[in-house]
């Protein structure tokens, strides 16, 4: 199925378990996340799977739950249980996680239910804007409870990069815009997409966790461009929402 032979063998005993516990009941599989995106690592990264069944009561689960489980402990296997009303709702209330799906996903079995999927804009803008003020309001927590201490304020940027160009990414596809594969060029181009200067992501765009810290002066000034960055996509965003 990929390039990963031993989770294709995982993936394949999987479906076949599947099936005969859900029965019936079981409408499709489909694998999704960084698997689907080619950003796996085996042994760390998860193994998303979407399951969609005609009824999820406690009659439908407890069949499924040894096989689900046992997936869980030894192969890092991350079940998404839904019916296709949930996948509805799910639009309205977790777009995000509903658009990436049905931008990277594979079918594994039957029918996810995925391609009648039906994302509202506004309700896009609203997601991207909750998640990307939350990082804003977390980094500057992070800036008050820890004192300035650079060691911890650098982790929490490098930490933080990573999520903001995720949202962003999902947020420039539903625009339909072509967006690169890399973590930097996602978040130039996003940057650029939004109307935002370059200037303020030139010097955030490139940090990695793998990176030794820089000097106390420079953690404390690249803290404040990625604070001030924040404020701006937020008030973009904010502006779209409001016409």
């Amino acid at each position: 199925m990929g390039t990963h032979p031993e989770v294709d063998a995982t993936l394949e005993q999987l479906i076949r378990q599947v099936q005969q516990a859900a029965g019936g009941n079981l409408l499709g599989i489909a694998l999704y996340g960084g698997l689907v995106k080619g950003r796996y690592t085996p042994g760390v990264s998860d193994i998303n799977i979407l399951i969609v069944l005609a009824e999820a009561g406690m009659p439908a689960l407890l069949p499924l739950a040894p096989v689900l489980t046992a997936a869980l402990r030894d192969h890092h296997v991350v079940p998404f249980l839904v019916t296709p009303t949930d996948l509805q709702a799910s639009a309205l209330l977790f777009p995000f996680k509903l658009l990436d799906m049905k931008l990277w996903h594979r079918i594994l079995w039957g029918d996810p239910h995925l391609a009648e999927i039906e994302l509202q804009p506004e309700a896009l803008r609203l997601r991207a804007l909750q998640e990307i003020k939350n990082l804003q309001l977390g980094m500057r927590l992070r800036v008050v409870e820890r004192d300035g201490d650079p060691d911890t304020l650098w982790r929490g940027l490098v930490r933080s990069l990573p999520k903001l160009a995720a949202r962003l990414e999902i947020l420039m596809r539903a625009r339909n815009a072509d967006m690169p594969a890399d973590r930097a060029g996602i978040l130039r181009q996003a940057i650029r997409q939004l109307g935002i200067g370059p200037e303020r992501i030139e010097r955030l765009a490139g940090l990695r966790r793998s990176e030794k810290r820089p000097d106390e002066e420079t953690v404390l000034q690249l803290l404040g461009d990625y604070l001030e960055l924040l404020d701006v996509i937020c008030h973009r965003l904010e502006g779209e929402l409001m016409g």
